[in-house]
């Protein structure tokens, strides 16, 4: 027999597991109740949805509004879009644009103001341009292996926003997608920022065994005051932290994007005081899912040790327990859909159709248990 060259033999390797990622999203999806593409009424409603909240951009304020698109297609994504304009009413903030673009940036220099929020309309303006030009999922390729390496920056909100607007996308191709997707983009531009990895490998077999090599902070010290972005910048002066993104392999991103959200489903459910936090371990990995179809070889191994180093960066600073038992009660998939929708919070409705998706994969119950405790206990 001849022997596979191994660069093919990896490329295989890698093909099959996209090729799993793209359809296991496919039928999370169709599980998790409805098919935007295929819902005239849902189409109508994320479309009407997004042109409201695009009324009001440019802003100067590059976090307001943040989490309103990304919940909206959730929403429509969860079979809800008659809940999407109630939601508005209530959470869409009433101010007039303010900004407009000042800059022009030359894409062919980008590094100079990347991480800057005072470019935040000129990187929406440049990504608007691109977009009207080119195809969107070129874009995507293009720059998301730039901004893969600040993934952790904004808890991790560039690419949870960007994952939402290309699902839409793939849905539905229109402007007002495409202007959503420019804005995700601008966000995680101006709030890239890298976590520290001395850049050792020492890969463990799974995402259970390298969260059991972790160093946690507390209860020797308690997360600094402020919100998770100052958390994680506390793990530049965590020394044990530093080796941290090299303990996953990331050959199989199927497997391993699986393995994390369930392992931090778990940790979610371990540590309710810090809900927030760690709805952000799950719901980061499982919007980078979205993207990886879109994504070359490397850029997704780099995204996935990203993913999973930000994670990790939440346990250490955020996390007092290891695990939970959860009791795998039965769970409706409309119940547990009913109940966010209920309780309306950002990070509860997206928590739960992250968890319905990632179940819709795994079958693991302990991501039904975190969307139930979603709908019942994730406030904010």
């Amino acid at each position: 027999m001849t022997e596979l060259d191994p660069t093919t033999s990896s490329r295989r390797r890698f093909l099959a597991s996209s090729a799993a990622l793209a359809a296991g999203a496919a039928v999370g999806d169709a599980l998790c109740g409805a098919q935007i593409a295929t819902s005239q009424d849902g189409t109508a409603a994320l479309e009407a949805g997004y042109a409201r909240i695009q009324a009001r951009y440019p802003h100067s304020n590059v976090h307001r509004s943040n989490h309103v698109p990304m919940v909206i297609e959730a929403l429509a994504t969860l079979g809800r879009p008659d809940a999407i304009a109630p939601w508005l009413d209530e959470h869409l903030e009433a101010y007039a644009p303010d900004e407009g673009p000042r800059n022009r940036i030359d894409a062919a220099r980008w590094r100079e103001v990347l991480a800057d929020h005072a470019y935040f309309t000129d990187w929406r303006e440049l990504f608007l341009g691109e977009l009207a030009t080119d195809d969107w999922r070129a874009v995507l390729g293009r720059w998301v292996p730039r901004f893969a390496p600040g993934l952790a920056g904004a808890a991790t909100h560039g690419v949870i926003r960007t994952g939402h607007a290309a699902r839409a996308l793939a849905a539905h191709d229109s402007a007002v997608r495409r202007a959503e997707l420019a804005t995700g983009l601008a966000y995680w531009a101006v709030n890239f920022e890298e976590l520290p990895w001395d850049g050792s490998l020492a890969p463990e077999r799974s995402v259970a065994d390298a969260l059991a090599r972790v160093t946690l902070r507390r209860p020797a010290v308690e997360p600094p005051r402020g919100n998770i972005v100052t958390g994680l910048r506390a793990l530049q002066d965590t020394p044990s932290f530093h080796p941290v993104a090299g303990w996953i392999g990331v050959e199989d991103p199927a497997r391993t994007l699986g393995e994390m959200a369930s392992a931090f489903a778990r940790l979610y459910l371990a540590n309710p005081e810090r809900r927030i936090a760690f709805t952000h371990a799950i719901t980061a990995p499982s919007a980078l899912r979205l993207l990886i179809p879109y994504l070359d070889e490397e850029t997704v191994r780099d995204a996935t040790r990203r993913a999973w180093q930000a994670a990790a960066g939440l346990f250490v600073v955020y996390g007092v327990s290891r695990g939970a038992d959860v009791a795998a009660r039965p769970a409706e998939r409309a119940a547990l859909i009913a109940a966010c929708v209920a309780n309306g919070g950002a990070h509860s409705i997206k928590l739960t159709e992250a968890c319905l998706r990632e179940e819709a994969l795994s079958r693991d119950p302990l991501l039904l248990a975190a969307a139930r405790d979603a709908g019942a206990e994730l406030n904010g």
